[in-house]
């Protein structure tokens, strides 16, 4: 719709009444739309790439060959860093873009994020060793980096006050699409094949896509490009909306130094600060509470802990669940609040969890318990051919393998309600425009070194807790989560962040 500027403003608006209820239906279709095309940047730099190594570690088992036919072979610490290299690589990725966010606009941020994911696909694609794959996977980092500050950020800004958190949670289920399909496509295709089917989406996205989405109006009002803010603010916000208000209030919250910029620098006042801290922990209960581990790692946690259901499936099952717990959140976030969302979650994610390491702990102690009864009786045996299986079922005959998935499902659910998505969505909502896209840079870099230690620590915690003690360290930082919520994070949502 094209802005008349010549038309009469009635209370700030350009119609007299009320929005009826058939046109605000339209008219939230409309950002929804947007928001879900916003979104698909997300799919492919964020759920496709972050559930990758469980479609590698399902075929390299079976067939460890490249597209080149040449073998490749990865050691435990290699799978690690298979995983945990995209969240180095998100480092830089959200420092760049936070300074690209706030010097080039939110929609042109999105575009240059697209450069390292296809490039970063295409080597993945073509490795033929594991420092091929460790470097695509860096690469797949800085654009997960730069993909989540500018998209993060430019859904907060267009989003109204009442649709701001269930936007933000759309872009989480676009992500939890993006697992899907990958994890879908690599029960019939290699793990070379879906990396060329994810750069391919990434070409549609910033060919076809972004040259389509309106820039942010928070961007454009504080570069007091004030003519275009109230163009996409009346595509937004309708006809019956006070955009002049919103345009007002927006500069008015953004006026520091005289409306002068200040990038990074003006993270350093007080106020900042303490925000940034706040959310640095937060961040830091979300991932060593098992957050991107469950992602990245879903088909070692089952296989390890010896499920005997088609473990791809079982990898696609437990990202549905993330799904269906993105949806979850989606409807609540706005009605319950922030808080709730995450109390919640931090307590699904501890009973999970918990139970997760006790059924661990219970088959490595009958594991042990039936070794060491066959030795005491490997004297008595030594002239017979009895066969032992030191891995079957519990004496009593039920089969308890089932378990794991179910732990994992609930943990999916619980952690996709709050523990994974709001960390992120609550990071923008703390900062206004002049220094948003800076402060989300740097809590998500924050972030990103912290599922880095996660995941290439998973291994080795194994190692040094056993299974059943590296479930049960995620479960009692949940737990932690629950009072830190309560006693420090701010409640954002109904609430104007400029």
């Amino acid at each position: 719709m094209e802005l008349d500027m010549k038309k009469p403003v009635v209370n700030g608006s350009r119609y007299e009444g009320k929005e009826t209820p058939a046109l605000r239906r339209i008219r939230h279709l409309k950002l929804v739309l947007l928001v879900v095309s916003a979104g698909l940047g997300y799919s492919s730099a964020g759920g496709m790439a972050i559930v990758w190594p469980n479609v590698f570690a399902v075929h390299t088992a079976k067939d460890n060959s490249t597209i080149f036919n040449t073998a490749i072979h990865l050691n435990s610490w290699q799978m690690d860093m298979i995983a945990s290299m995209m969240f180095v690589g998100s480092m830089p990725g959200f420092l760049l873009a936070g300074w690209l966010v706030g010097t080039i606009g939110r929609r042109k941020s999105m575009l240059a994020a697209a450069v390292p994911t296809i490039i970063g696909t295409l080597i993945i694609a073509m490795s033929y060793n594991a420092y091929m794959l460790i470097f695509g996977r860096f690469l797949d980092g800085v654009a997960f980096g730069m993909t989540v500050v500018s998209v993060r950020t430019y859904m907060v800004e267009i989003a109204g006050l009442n649709f701001r958190g269930a936007a933000s949670v759309i872009v989480n289920i676009m992500m939890q699409i993006g697992g899907v399909t990958m994890l879908s496509l690599g029960i019939i295709l290699s793990w070379y094949h879906v990396a060329f089917l994810s750069c391919g989406t990434t070409l549609f996205y910033c060919c076809i896509i972004i040259p389509f989405l309106p820039e942010s109006p928070a961007y454009l009002a504080v570069n007091n490009r004030e003519t275009e803010a109230l163009e996409v603010l009346l595509q937004l916000r309708g006809p019956y909306a006070d955009i002049h208000e919103e345009l007002t209030q927006l500069k008015q919250m953004n006026l520091l130094d005289g409306g002068k910029k200040e990038g990074f620098r003006g993270l350093l006042r007080v106020q900042h600060l303490k925000k940034l801290l706040v959310l640095f922990v937060l961040f830091l209960i979300s991932n060593f509470s098992g957050v991107q581990v469950l992602k990245s790692n879903t088909v070692r946690i089952l296989e390890s802990s010896g499920l005997k259901f088609n473990q791809s499936v079982s990898a696609i099952i437990v990202t549905m669940a993330l799904m269906v717990g993105n949806f979850t959140m989606m409807l609540l976030v706005d009605k319950i609040g922030r808080r709730y969302c995450l109390m919640f979650s931090f307590s699904l994610v501890a009973v999970a969890y918990y139970c997760l390491g006790s059924y661990n702990f219970i088959m490595d102690f009958n594991h042990v318990e039936q070794e060491l009864n066959i030795e005491n009786l490997s004297p008595m045996i030594s002239n017979t051919t009895v066969t032992y299986d030191i891995n079957a079922s519990v004496s009593t005959g039920i089969d308890w393998s089932w378990v794991p998935l179910v732990c994992l499902l609930v943990a999916a659910l619980g952690q996709s309600a709050g523990a994974g998505p709001i960390p992120y969505v609550v990071a923008p909502e703390y900062f206004p425009t002049n220094v948003r896209s800076q402060g989300m840079s740097l809590c998500t870099m924050m972030g990103g070194l912290q599922s880095f230690a996660a995941l290439q620590l998973f291994s080795p915690l194994q190692d040094i807790l056993t299974k059943g003690g590296l479930y049960w360290l995620y479960a009692a930082t949940a737990t932690i989560g629950v009072p830190y919520t309560i006693f420090f994070i701010q409640e954002t949502s109904g609430k104007r962040v400029g």
